[in-house]
């Protein structure tokens, strides 16, 4: 039987950073997520890692606007794909890619450098997936994998074989 929190829209719990510097992150269980849009992948989040990078966040020595769903290094299993999205379906083991290729810029095709992908970047933080009640929260490199699911331009889904331990593979996602 589905788990009913798991529709569209219902509340979930997520780790969010809510004033910097700090200490700690509040944890909520009032966290919904955005429709879904052409292009983009709704995750269910098995396992995130904890990043130096969350920490600096949450110090303030790399700026990050509160109120912000932290963690940027994740993989979980696809639930839902939007319009145009043919790389995974519901079911796949995925990890998330902070710095996404965008497979068509210079550096991605000519220059084999798709480390250097603005347009991945870009793309990571154009629509942000969280809310709290009528408060757009903000997710770590449009991540935001220290919630129980999170929502990401396509690019970011990256499919690795189902056999990979998923809380290896999320380590994986930090480059």
């Amino acid at each position: 039987m589905p788990d009913a929190r798991r529709r569209r829209g219902a509340p979930m719990l997520a780790a969010i950073l809510m004033e910097c510097p700090t200490e700690e992150l509040v944890v909520a269980d009032d966290v919904t997520l955005r429709d879904m849009a052409p292009g983009d992948v709704k995750v269910k989040i098995a396992h995130s890692g904890v990043c130096h990078s969350d920490l600096s966040a949450m110090n303030g020595t790399i700026p990050q606007a509160p109120p912000a769903v932290l963690g940027h290094e994740g993989a979980g299993v696809v639930t839902d794909v939007g319009d145009g999205v043919t790389h995974v379906v519901p079911g796949d083991h995925v990890i998330i890619a902070f710095s996404p290729p965008c497979g068509t810029c210079p550096f991605c095709t000519g220059r084999n450098q798709p480390n250097l992908c603005i347009n991945g970047l870009i793309a990571m933080g154009s629509n942000p997936q969280f809310r709290r009640g009528d408060t757009v929260v903000g997710a770590m490199t449009g991540c935001g994998t220290f919630a129980e699911e999170t929502i990401v331009p396509g690019m970011a889904a990256i499919k690795i074989d189902k056999d990979a331990p998923l809380d290896v593979a999320a380590l994986v996602g930090c480059g």
